[in-house]
């Protein structure tokens, strides 16, 4: 018996190789090494022959080397069952759950080696994210060796356009002068892609896919009024860019959007409510029966012992593989409980149960030459020694702006655990921080309160401080009936800066009623600081104004030496 030849470099088969092996007792006499080469020719010929799911997810194993998952072979057949019926797909899905990667890029590029032919435009929030979209399919199409293996007849023609204003490709199966005849009416790029408002979106016509991604973000659904230009642009521009049969009315484009929603008035909601599209909704996990297949329990406890109780229970996971129990908790402790329900259970409901809804700012729109105001939450220890103990309260110091617009911008803040000397210090940090465009800071007046604000104006009769009671209201009464609804309406904004207070208050906000009360309380005292922005009820309970206070002598003294 001859000795089988050991195989040292990776074997591609041929047509005529296969054309051999037609029989099982051929098949079975194959080595591990010949058998995972027949099996990587088997997805290659499925993915140039198949324009279905099967044909797609043999593509997607042979250019990823894994496997579709279950959850996105579900989009996918989806997808070519509203493109059959000759309508869009709309999917929901949770952050985190490839969409992009299966939807935007790896089926556009599915889709060019089959239409070559035809153009495709993507849409997103902003120009840099449809750029990467399409950099990410042009990188697969020019240099991906399993590209090169199922569409390799197909490459880019770099002399009419390879960048981000436009990708062409031509097929190598034509002649240059039989190409060129079949392309002489096409005046749009094979791919290309911009931001919603882009010009890049001006005149286009896609024959081949309309990708519609992650459309929404934080800044263009800062209020209702930003989230409804959106849904304009959408239902009077970019939806009539689709191609229709002039017989039938049905869809000839693709026609796909994907996302996670952000309001009731969003562009999906707007989409969905039409029913003129086949609707998909797949979030991280749902709730389920105890005696339910695939259903696991979770406790909600973090590493640190906090149990988040929104997600504790029973849940059927959708994508146990990747998104188990532990990375479950991970995602709801760094999302907080507004942003979980709505970036990853896609529950808008839920949302607004589990947090104070609330606008994010582009921090380098913030203006330096605002007029800036503090408010101020007092909470100290004894003792340096006892900075660290997690249990005690944390001075709290928020930094707003006021924009031309009418609206309050947070702009950054302190939080910490410190003494009555400290927190003095930051208070006097932050009015020399920002000199004369500083008005004063509003601070707390109950409890220690009072103690603190009158020893403080004594030894510093320059520095800007009122103080404010809270005439028996509770923490959890200010911060949902009255912040919450100047959140929400917009007139409180939060920027989107990274630091180390803002991402505190926006977890506190996310977490709402649970979490931080401090950096909320100090946000609150904050809104004080500009009460003409503010709409007051004005009832006997209400809190006064942050100028209908008391005299105080020693501060308004203060502002009289400016």
């Amino acid at each position: 018996m001859a000795k089988k030849k050991t195989i040292t470099e990776p074997i591609i088969y041929t047509d005529e190789m296969v054309d051999k092996l037609t029989a099982e007792e051929h098949i079975a006499k194959l080595t591990r090494e010949e058998k995972e080469a027949l099996y990587r020719w088997a997805l290659a010929e499925s993915a140039r022959r198949w324009d279905t799911p099967v044909g797609f997810a043999a593509f997607y194993e042979f250019l990823y080397h894994r496997k579709l998952p279950v959850h996105a072979r579900a989009w996918v057949e989806a997808m070519y069952r509203a493109h059959e019926e000759g309508v869009g797909l709309l999917l929901w899905a949770w952050r985190g759950s490839w969409k992009t990667t299966t939807l935007s890029v790896t089926f556009l590029a599915f889709r060019i080696g089959h239409e070559p032919h035809k153009t495709s435009l993507v849409v997103c929030a902003n120009d840099d994210s449809a750029n990467k979209i399409t950099a990410a399919i042009a990188e697969i199409i020019e240099n991906n060796p399993a590209w090169k293996s199922v569409f390799g007849r197909i490459v880019p023609h770099k002399e009419r356009g390879w960048g981000a204003e436009g990708y062409w490709v031509r097929d190598t199966a034509l002649e240059p002068p039989a190409w060129a005849e079949k392309q002489a009416g096409v005046v749009d790029p094979t791919l290309v892609g911009g931001g919603w408002n882009s010009s890049r979106l001006i005149g286009k016509h896609p024959t081949g896919v309309l990708n519609i991604d992650d459309i929404h973000d934080e800044r263009n659904s800062m209020s209702e009024r930003e989230s409804q230009s959106v849904v304009v642009k959408v239902s009077d521009t970019i939806i009539p860019m689709a191609i229709r049969d002039d017989k039938s009315g049905k869809l000839s484009t693709w026609m796909n959007v994907i996302g996670t929603p952000w309001s009731e008035t969003d562009a999906y909601h707007y989409l969905k409510n039409t029913g003129e599209m086949e609707f998909l909704s797949a979030p991280v996990m749902v709730e389920a029966d105890i005696d339910g297949d695939g259903v696991v329990y979770i406790d909600g406890k973090n590493r640190q012992g906090i149990t988040f109780v929104d997600v504790t229970g029973w849940w059927k996971l959708t994508w146990p593989d990747k998104f188990n129990v532990d990375a479950i908790i991970s995602s709801r402790a760094l999302s907080g409980a507004r942003g979980f329900a709505r970036m990853y259970l896609l529950d808008l409901v839920k949302a607004k149960m589990t947090g104070l809804k609330y606008y994010l700012y582009p921090h380098e729109n913030i203006d330096p030459r605002w007029q800036m105001a503090g408010g101020c939450d007092l909470a100290t220890v004894m003792k340096r020694g006892w900075r660290d103990d997690p249990g005690r309260d944390l001075f709290s110091h928020a930094w707003g702006a006021k924009e031309p617009l009418g609206r309050i911008v947070v702009v950054d803040g302190v939080l910490e655990q410190c003494t009555q000397a400290q927190a003095e210090e930051h208070l006097k940090k932050a009015q020399t921080l920002f000199g004369p465009r500083w008005k004063l800071t509003v601070l707390e007046g109950d409890g220690i309160g009072e103690q603190f604000y009158v020893s403080l104006v004594r030894r510093n009769p320059g520095l800007r401080v009122i103080m404010q009671k809270t005439h028996g209201k509770g923490k959890k009464y200010r911060q949902e009936w009255e912040l919450g609804p100047w959140l929400e309406n917009g007139t409180v904004m939060i920027s989107d800066a990274d630091t180390p207070y803002l991402n505190a208050l926006r977890r506190a906000l996310d977490d709402f009623p649970d979490g931080n009360n401090d950096v909320r309380d100090g946000l609150y005292w904050l809104c004080y600081a500009f009460p003409e922005l503010l709409q007051v009820q004005r009832v006997e309970e209400a809190l006064p104004s942050a100028f209908a206070v008391e005299k105080q002598p020693s501060v308004w003294a203060a502002f009289g030496r400016r």
